[in-house]
């Protein structure tokens, strides 16, 4: 596959009122990212709402981003359903897309490494592109990087998304990125430290409606830390909205790309949307913040 460079953006799922998916706000999307300094697309992945989504659902996610993209920029497919028949269901389903590779995040965070280690042998074997590992202490069961080393060299695992706060376990998985296997790592608030122990690649769902920080971080090395800096603040407020509910900042991400003027704000069931108040604090922390010159 496409070796991955720079921001990769988690592709968030635009929804109408009645919950549908929102296929013209999700092409919005992609166009919007293709006019921006991005490096790939990581679609269905957990700030994509993956987890609420059925398997119909996210079968109309990836159709309508693989088109939309048309191989333009390396796209990893997600495919993390609880039942593994659905993994394999939604691969059979996807297989003749135009994309990269699966990226798998196993939801069942009680399985033991042993059987973690299973679990992805059994869908690499299995799957006609080349399969991600992808692991956050948020979502799933924390891996070591000694079991990162040992799947390293199963021939259809390419990768491993690798979300952590723990410096050494960070800098331990990046230093097993090799020519046939790729380290990419997550989280907008920890962009500058993962690039300076030496990742190419990092994701987030922030730079689905908000790349321009991120980016700025990538390539402005003299001012990189400076502008981590205002970003992680700005981050510390935004999270005194949907975050305290919903976990995830996609109701927040989402009224973003709205006032970009991409798509709405509904959220799946179980999420809540963010409300009047908090659109109108997240207006001010974009000015604030000096992020507003983005939106227009």
């Amino acid at each position: 596959m496409r070796e991955l460079n720079g921001i990769i953006p988690v592709v968030l799922t635009p929804l109408t009122e009645d919950k549908s998916i929102d296929v013209e706000g999700l092409i919005r999307i992609v166009e919007f990212l293709h006019t921006k300094d991005v490096g790939g697309l990581w679609v269905l992945g957990t700030g994509s709402e993956d987890m609420h989504l059925s398997l119909c659902n996210r079968h109309l996610v990836a159709q309508t981003v693989c088109e939309a993209n048309n191989g333009k920029l390396p796209l990893i497919l997600g495919t993390g359903f609880f039942a593994m028949d659905e993994i394999l269901a939604f691969m059979d389903l996807t297989k003749r897309f135009i994309f990269d590779a699966y990226h798998v995040m196993p939801y069942n965070s009680n399985l033991s490494l042993d059987r973690l280690d299973w679990f992805y042998r059994y869908i690499a074997d299995r799957a006609t592109k080349p399969l991600w590992m992808y692991t956050s202490g948020n979502w799933s069961k924390a891996v070591t990087p000694e079991f990162v080393y040992v799947l390293s060299y199963h021939s259809n695992i390419a990768g491993i998304k690798f979300s952590n706060t723990n410096t050494k376990d960070l800098l331990d998985v990046i230093s097993l990125a090799r020519e046939d296997f790729q380290v990419i790592t997550a989280v907008a608030s920890q962009l500058y430290t993962c690039l300076e122990l030496g990742v190419y690649a990092h994701t987030s769902s922030l730079a689905c409606c908000l790349p321009e920080p991120m980016t700025e971080i990538l390539y402005d090395t003299d001012y990189a830390l400076e502008k981590q800096r205002i970003l992680n603040d700005f981050l510390t407020d935004m999270a005194g909205n949907t975050k305290k509910d919903n976990f995830l900042q996609a109701a927040d991400e989402k009224y973003i790309l709205h006032l970009r003027g991409i798509c709405d704000t509904y959220m799946t069931d179980g999420y809540r949307e963010i409300d009047d108040e908090e659109k109108r604090r997240l207006v001010r922390l974009l000015k604030e913040y000096g992020y507003g010159k983005f939106i227009g």
